[in-house]
């Protein structure tokens, strides 16, 4: 991607258009707009540029080109492409089911031989969906890979929707990157690596990920003989790293061998991902992670209710006959008493989008817990954890998101601190009601990174206090009700008294046309 001030003399140069004339329609001066044609100054704001694209008639890619060459320009090509990683980690993220590839397999017969060479992708791929295919039938299977999760063709045979329900254990051992100065191609291999792994924790159950560090150029190095291989109770296939040529042998001995060496590997790894079945799990990891926390970002598209919760509201809605039920609400309250304990000096930040506001309203469920535990809350207990929401805005870190990021059906929620973190996600429709959460110090510095400089996407204070109003005005209840007592007392002696003022007036004046409609 070119530079902004390239980019933009392109297109001057391109379409012949006069300096001054494209000067005068963004109300700019001449030396100005030479400034930034030369690159010794950036647009005042995106709507700068869009002027400009109108202004030369740009295409839809070209006018996304020269927007995207702006935020380059702001934040530096380096810390954009980390951004925009992560956004569209979140905004792809999805569980498909997926199907086996259209390759055929190779036969039995092919590898009547204790050793077989392979001299082609194809020849690997064809082995690989035959050996694998084979294993995944079987009844107490295993398969051993020592592979990069970015070899499309391996990872769409272990999703396949046919397989789902594969009782074979699959241990996969993968390379993080820890080389911070690498291309901008691999700039953020762990963050598109665990992107490929999510799949394979939701179709497979036996399923386990495991991970180290090194150098991902080194660890894929032409040099480097045979780095990959992919063991079953018959095979082992050894590949090389451009994945041209390799070979399968099925001798007892060298598979005795093979599987010795991994598990030496494996010895050598930490699980990726941890999952977890029911709500105490669930609970117990959460608390885990968040001990002796005091600074990151909750982020989820639904919001982050739970702190609001009271015990009548447990004690109400938990299903009466769940197993342990007594236990569960014992923790739940321990849970709930840790959170509501954290000190305000904590800086912590919560984020949800409108759409997951609307969501709750409509549904009474609290996204974090699965639905099999609880019933869904009734509107007047929706109303107040709703209200406690909109009066942590004013004293909290929160930030409301003008767009959800991703599809909001495929809930997924983050935590992510200085040192450690967790993502849970429910996994296949087959199975709404586990839970899937993993921790991983490595990828804390993306999502942060993501989060600090987020700014565009969050509406401001003033938005915040309206949409809290108007959403509640749209379920036809006492507005007047809701705006004064979701403004704390403490708040009319800010500098904006008047405008708070100004809204009380006019929720009084809702308040009055509701009770009259």
């Amino acid at each position: 991607m070119p530079d902004f001030a390239t980019l933009l003399s392109e297109h001057i140069h391109n379409k012949n258009i006069k300096t001054y004339a494209l000067a005068q329609y963004c109300n700019l001066d001449r030396s100005n707009m030479y400034k930034i044609i030369k690159g010794q100054r950036k647009p005042s704001s995106l709507e700068m540029v869009e002027k400009m694209c109108k202004f030369m008639h740009l295409s839809p890619s070209e006018q996304a080109d020269m927007e995207e060459s702006y935020h380059i320009a702001l934040i530096g090509r380096e810390n954009y492409y980390r951004r925009k990683a992560v956004q569209q980690f979140f905004e792809e993220f999805r569980i498909p089911t997926l199907q086996l590839p259209a390759t055929s397999p190779s036969n039995a017969s092919d590898y009547a031989d204790n050793a077989t060479l392979l001299h082609s992708h194809l020849e690997i791929n064809r082995s690989l969906l035959y050996i694998i295919a084979s294993e995944l039938k079987k009844s107490g299977g295993k398969i051993s890979l020592l592979i990069q999760p970015d070899y499309t063709f391996l990872m769409n045979i272990l999703t396949a929707g046919g397989y789902a329900s594969s009782s074979v254990d699959i241990d996969h051992i993968i390379c993080l990157n820890n080389n911070q100065n690498v291309s901008f191609a691999r700039q953020n291999y762990n963050l598109n690596r665990l992107r490929n792994i999510l799949p394979l924790y939701s179709n497979h159950y036996q399923y386990n990920c495991y991970y180290y560090y090194d150098d991902i150029d080194a660890v894929t190095s032409a040099f480097a003989l045979f780095p990959y291989a992919v063991i079953t109770t018959e095979y082992a296939c050894l590949i090389s790293s451009d994945m041209q040529s390799g070979f399968i042998t099925k001798d007892p001995e060298s598979l005795k061998l093979f599987s010795y060496l991994f598990s030496q590997y494996l010895a050598q790894t930490t699980p990726l991902l941890r999952p977890v079945t029911d709500l105490g799990g669930q609970i117990q990891y959460v608390e885990n992670t968040m001990q002796n926390i005091t600074e990151g970002y909750f982020f989820q598209m639904l919001p982050c209710l739970t702190r609001f919760l009271t015990r009548d509201m447990l004690e109400t809605y938990i299903v009466k006959d769940l197993p342990h039920r007594s236990e569960l609400l014992d923790r739940l309250q321990n849970y709930l008493h840790e959170l509501q304990s954290i000190p305000a000096s904590a800086d912590l930040t919560f984020i949800c989008s409108i759409e997951g506001i609307r969501k709750f309203l409509n549904t009474g469920r609290v996204g974090e817990y699965p639905a099999y535990a609880y019933t869904p809350l009734n509107l007047s207990d929706r109303l107040f954890l709703i209200r406690q929401l909109a009066n942590s805005m004013l004293n909290e870190h929160n930030r409301l998101l003008k767009r959800a990021i991703g599809m909001i059906d495929h809930e997924f929620y983050l935590f992510a601190g200085r040192q450690y973190g967790y993502f849970m996600y429910t996994v296949n429709k087959k199975s709404p009601d586990r839970r899937r959460c993993f921790f991983c110090i490595s990828l804390s510095g993306n999502f942060l990174f993501f989060f600090a400089t987020a700014d565009s996407f969050q509406y401001s204070d003033q938005f915040r206090y309206i949409f809290f109003y108007r959403i509640i005005y749209n379920r036809k209840v006492y507005i007047s009700i809701f705006m004064y007592n979701s403004i704390p007392q403490s708040f009319n002696s800010s500098p904006r008294n008047g405008w708070i003022c100004f809204f009380k007036f006019f929720c009084q004046f809702l308040g009055i046309f509701c009770h009259l409609y």
